[in-house]
């Protein structure tokens, strides 16, 4: 039965994922060993096909503002232009260049956070100036918007956090909020306290999410309306940044949403010990 288990092991490759060790007629010592081998396999099967899966939405990701990007250089070169149309194709190519760092960005956060390493800079920070701060950066896009942006929290209400990944967070949370909601709608951001929790709700006015799409928007490069891809800069890796962020803080994230009546993101941390 060993040289039957070594012999499958031996044999198996990332082409031959799919096979497992044969526990049938095992004694059991060798047959607990056996399962255990094989859902090492299910596990790294599963992480394999995310890897696949993630590799090609990247190049897809990253092959269309590249596209884009080489198509409207070649138009510009093509023949003589004034330089207000060049002024525009090189404001067009900086617009690009962003999309791209940001995914880039983005994605080297996502590996860091999901590596062994360094804890965040956590502090004690005043959560209700940190909500302000994030407003008021989101405001004048609001404003053009034609969407109203508001807070309840207490005044100096502290919370234990790293503060250049909470205002990421909040960042994230409330542009996906103004890029789903129409002109008139509403963006809150609300904290709710309990002894042992701090609850910081985001809820908007707007489209709302699909329930197919609920259990998937955390993942990578997922967008629940593709036709929307390119809205807003959206790259589809917001919230799975800010589920990252809940996670370094030993906090993590909800959602719940009706379409048609909006959307509202919850982040759960420790509350600060009184």
């Amino acid at each position: 039965p060993i040289e039957r288990i070594a012999e499958t092991a031996e044999n198996i490759r990332l082409s031959t994922l799919h096979e497992r060790l044969d526990v049938a007629g095992l004694p059991a010592e060798l047959a607990a060993l056996a399962n255990t081998f094989n859902l090492m396999l299910d596990r790294l099967e599963q992480s394999f096909l995310q890897l696949s899966q993630f590799s090609a939405d990247l190049a897809h990701e990253l092959r269309t503002p590249i596209s884009n990007l080489r198509g409207e250089l070649e138009v510009a070169l093509s023949r003589p232009r004034s330089d207000d149309t060049y002024r525009e194709v090189l404001g067009s190519a900086l617009e690009e260049c962003t999309r791209i760092s940001r995914v880039i960005q983005s994605l080297l956060f996502l590996a860091r956070a999901e590596m062994v390493g360094a804890p965040p800079a956590v502090e004690t920070l005043d959560l209700d100036t940190e909500i302000t701060t994030v407003l008021e950066f989101y405001q004048p896009m609001a404003a053009e918007g034609g969407l109203s942006l508001t807070a309840r929290v207490r005044p100096g209400l502290p919370i234990q956090f790293d503060r250049i990944l909470l205002q990421q967070a909040l960042g994230n949370l409330v542009a996906n909020a103004i890029a789903h909601t129409v002109a008139g709608g509403q963006i809150t951001i609300e904290v709710a306290e309990a002894p042992e929790q701090l609850t910081i709700r985001t809820t908007d006015t707007g489209q709302g999410i699909a329930p197919e799409h609920l259990p998937h928007v955390f993942d990578r490069f997922y967008r629940a309306d593709p036709a929307r891809s390119h809205v807003g800069g959206n790259l589809g890796l917001g919230l799975a940044v800010v589920r990252a962020i809940m996670a370094l803080h030993g906090g993590r994230v909800t959602i719940e949403s009706k379409e048609g009546q909006g959307t509202t993101v919850s982040l759960l941390v420790a509350a600060p010990a009184r």
